[in-house]
């Protein structure tokens, strides 16, 4: 991100404090995925309580980078680079605050075992990793080659993979949640499958529009390698610098 805006990272203070209560507060967290399981209670607790205080450095990250683009948020019309990383930085910010929510033991009772879960480790994994490479990649390969993607790919990888994540996400949160309840309630367990059909058709939906994405990713990165160069600028190397080291 201060590679493609051309300034510093809002606070180095704040990004180190981040990083080692990130590191002091994670390890421990794991337990929470096995809560009303055979490991002692109490290791259930700490795993909660220390899902709980994730939140210092998940906000305190996410914080750091928002401040840093304070002021030119509008940059991201002309850098899809710089759309990639805002989003992956959103993905960061909600899908661990809800990693936090889930930990809870009232929650764990509905969500535990459902779908609910594949799409909150989409949001996490997908929405904010695999987001943040592709932002890094578009920023930084034409560096290497000198030669940058074109203006429609780089729209169309992002607009499949930004709404076809969301429909992937959404429905299956909305979808497990329904499913959770239905085992709660003591209904039978068709009727939990019967009852997100729909969701899983939606699914489907997001996941078609997430997988033409990666096509489209795959031909973008041919054509900052191997291929003709594209006409998106590039936010590192600026227009005028890729035609250069291209020439």
């Amino acid at each position: 991100m201060p590679k493609i805006l051309s300034r510093p990272i809002y606070s180095y203070a704040l990004g180190v404090f981040a990083f080692w209560t990130n590191l002091l507060f994670y390890p421990l967290l794991g337990g929470h995925h096995f809560l009303f399981s055979p490991l002692p209670w109490w290791l259930q607790t700490t795993a909660i309580v220390f899902s709980v205080a994730m939140l210092v450095p998940v906000w305190g990250g996410s914080a750091n980078y928002l401040l840093t683009m304070r002021g030119r948020y509008r940059d991201m019309i002309h850098s899809y680079p710089l759309m990639f990383i805002f989003v992956a930085v959103i993905g960061y910010l909600i899908g661990s605050t809800q990693g936090t929510v889930e930990a809870f033991r009232s929650m764990q009772a509905i969500w535990h075992f459902t779908n609910f879960t594949v799409g909150h480790s989409h949001l996490t994994m997908y929405g904010f990793v695999t987001f943040a490479l592709w932002g890094a990649l578009y920023a930084l390969l034409p560096l290497a080659t000198g030669k940058t993607a074109g203006r429609f790919g780089l729209a169309a990888h992002f607009w499949l993979a930004l709404v076809g994540s969301f429909i992937y996400v959404i429905a299956l949160s909305i979808g497990g949640t329904v499913q959770g309840l239905d085992w709660v309630h003591g209904h039978p367990f068709i009727q939990s499958v019967v009852d997100m059909q729909p969701y899983y058709v939606w699914r489907g939906v997001g996941g078609m529009l997430m997988f033409l994405s990666h096509l489209v990713f795959g031909w973008n990165v041919w054509r900052m390698t191997s291929g003709q160069p594209g006409d998106a600028a590039s936010p590192v190397l600026g227009p005028s610098a890729a035609g250069e080291v291209t020439a």
